[in-house]
């Protein structure tokens, strides 16, 4: 029980720290880049494997892990985006109804069979993603970019979450069957390197072209937000190993939006309509109908 409740504080604290990215006036592509160095490093330092260049370039996984990273901070940088714009609550719900994306795929990809409740959860979540996009958040972020003409911003940037996840989790679930080690860390601190290595790219990019100048504080929001990711991931792989899949994943999806709608609510005082409470309940409704093993 202690991995779950880990894995979803630290979730949950991923959107928190992005949030709070914008309270500090952080650079998103230098903190981000900081917080996958921090990410690979335990990750490395973690998994006790000395592996040689030849060797994960011979790895199965190795090709497919390299899009898995681009997709990981390409993911992260729409998510940071999203929470300053549309708030940690939106961002969040955006994020796990994206659980439908990996369902489908099991059933095109991987020829799973799907069942009518989750066929029904799946229709479900796309009404909740309507409503809670279009619900009209009046948070402060959201109210400045309906000023601004921006309001484009506040509904694209959760439709893009929701896609980018679903397929991080799927070319996840890709890059996992292509494993065969028994322990996964290496991998997994392989792809935060790889996002790595393209941050580094953005970054040098901004500075040339002077976008962006270096600060040491995004490398301290880089650093808080590294441990919370890596930690994320890292219990939610220990509580796979307790729980079936039946009992965790709607546990832990729910978790995650609950606490994210309170510390959304309470830090930094988003207030939801009344079409994204209704989006929120069934959302809740529909992870749970698809995550729903008979």
């Amino acid at each position: 029980m202690i991995y779950l409740i880990i894995a979803i504080a630290c979730s949950a604290g991923v959107f928190v720290v992005m949030r709070l990215f914008e309270r500090f006036h952080l650079d998103n592509h230098q903190a981000l880049s900081w917080n996958y160095l921090v990410a690979s490093a335990i990750g490395f330092l973690s998994c006790g494997q000395h592996i040689t260049v030849g060797e994960i370039v011979g790895e199965p996984w190795f090709k497919l892990s390299i899009l898995t990273g681009f997709w990981f901070i390409f993911t992260y940088l729409l998510m940071a985006r999203s929470t300053q714009r549309s708030g940690v609550t939106v961002t969040s719900l955006s994020s796990k109804l994206s659980v439908v994306l990996p369902t489908i795929a099991g059933v095109v990809l991987f020829h799973e069979r799907i069942s009518l409740t989750a066929g029904i959860g799946i229709l479900l979540a796309l009404v909740a993603l309507v409503l809670v996009i279009g619900g009209g958040k009046k948070g402060t972020s959201g109210a400045t970019a309906l000023k601004e003409g921006r309001h484009w911003v506040v509904v694209l940037l959760p439709v893009l979450i929701f896609f980018g996840t679903g397929i991080g989790d799927i070319l996840m679930k890709l890059t996992e069957q292509l494993n065969k080690a028994d322990d996964m860390t290496f991998m997994i601190a392989f792809i935060y390197f790889v996002a790595l290595l393209f941050g580094v790219v953005i970054v040098a990019y901004d500075m040339v072209t002077g976008k962006s100048k270096w600060a040491w504080k995004n490398a301290l929001g880089g650093l808080v937000l590294g441990l919370v990711n890596f930690f994320s991931t890292f219990n939610i792989y220990q509580a796979m190993r307790v729980f079936d899949n039946v009992v965790l994943f709607p546990v832990y999806n729910i978790g995650v939006v609950g606490l994210t709608a309170l510390i959304g609510l309470a830090l930094f005082k988003e207030r939801l309509t009344w079409k994204n409470y209704l989006g929120m309940a069934i959302a809740l409704v529909a992870v749970i109908l698809i995550t729903f093993k008979p």
